[in-house]
């Protein structure tokens, strides 16, 4: 018996060391922040990171999905953010007209007319109710631009209006995708050199009241 004891001592506390010399996990988080808003309304949210690996780019898109309040996205920016600096920054904002369907962007494909379809003259809406942005720190080796390092700071604010006829509600902020068919749209964060980095997004709401 006191073999067997001895036996799984020598199990247990080899078993604690290999647990020990194993690295943290490392935890890089993206959020929105919670607003309250009135109908009529412009106002904005900020995106944050909160992140324990450096960052040298990331991409996110985001819903912002409700079947009774059709909030618009006017836009988005990088002043005064982490990332403000970083060589690339890109925006979408999908675009698609009542009408015919044909689907615009407000930053790369904008029509002739803003909000109006150049085919027919039809409204154009965001029924995608998405939004992505993008930034890279560096296109040209070159040159010298810090990254982001570990820590917490603004990435992005996005601009909203709430038409006057919103109801009361709550639009809730959520990690998604926007449809393209030749590259992929969906949430990312890389470091330096190019590495894809583990990370998560954790939803804000905008409060219409």
């Amino acid at each position: 018996m006191k073999k067997l004891f001895l036996s799984i001592l020598v199990l247990l506390t080899f078993g604690l060391a290999v647990a020990e010399e194993q690295p943290p996990v490392k935890n890089n988080v993206v959020y929105a922040e919670r607003v309250v808003a009135k109908p009529g309304e412009s106002f904005e949210v900020k995106v944050w990171v909160s992140n324990d690996d450096t960052l040298a780019g990331f991409q996110i898109p985001i819903f912002f999905r409700n079947e009774k309040i059709k909030l618009i996205c006017d836009s988005v920016s990088f002043a005064g953010s982490a990332s403000e600096n970083f060589m690339f920054h890109d925006i979408k904002i999908p675009l698609t007209c009542e009408k015919c369907g044909e689907v615009y962007d407000m930053y790369d494909n904008p029509p002739k007319q803003p909000g109006i379809c150049d085919k027919d003259g039809g409204k154009l809406i965001q029924t995608d109710q998405v939004v992505f942005f993008m930034t890279i720190q560096l296109t040209d080796p070159k040159k010298d631009i810090p990254p982001i390092l570990p820590g917490k700071g603004l990435i992005a604010t996005i601009y909203f209006t709430a038409p006057k006829d919103s109801p009361s509600g709550i639009v809730k902020l959520t990690r998604g995708m926007v449809p393209n068919p030749k590259v992929s749209l969906v949430f990312g964060l890389w470091d330096p050199i190019g590495n894809d980095l583990n990370g998560q997004f954790k939803p804000g709401e905008i409060e219409i009241k």
